[in-house]
């Protein structure tokens, strides 16, 4: 089965898909003017899971991408939807422990 997500960075939705056939669409916050989420394609390195609050705020999930500049987690604390992060895609935690549940060490993940 073909798995792959798409994250539309200027409507902050974050779309998963299998066999070409979206599943969930998902809202995000995605990198401030400052620290803008780079637009590309990648592919996830790396699952991460985090049972407390840390000093950074990666929720409960954080899926590593072969990027050293973004990320999807998720935010104990939000603010989610938006413009709100330092260049990595943030999503709600029940988001992203569903879609932490259906990717794979080498799902590709469209920034666009």
């Amino acid at each position: 089965m073909e798995k792959y997500v798409v994250v539309h960075l200027t409507t902050h939705r974050a779309c998963y898909f299998e066999n070409d056939q979206l599943i969930k669409e998902y809202r995000v916050g995605s990198g401030k003017s400052e620290t803008p989420t780079p637009p590309g394609s990648y592919k996830v390195v790396e699952k991460l899971v985090f049972k407390n609050q840390g000093d950074i705020d990666f929720g409960s999930r954080r899926l590593v991408l072969s990027s050293d500049r973004t990320c999807l987690h998720g935010s104990w604390n939000g603010p989610v939807e938006g413009y709100v992060s330092g260049g990595c895609v943030r999503m709600y935690n029940p988001d992203i422990e569903e879609l932490f549940e259906k990717v794979d060490v080498g799902t590709p993940v469209i920034m666009i």
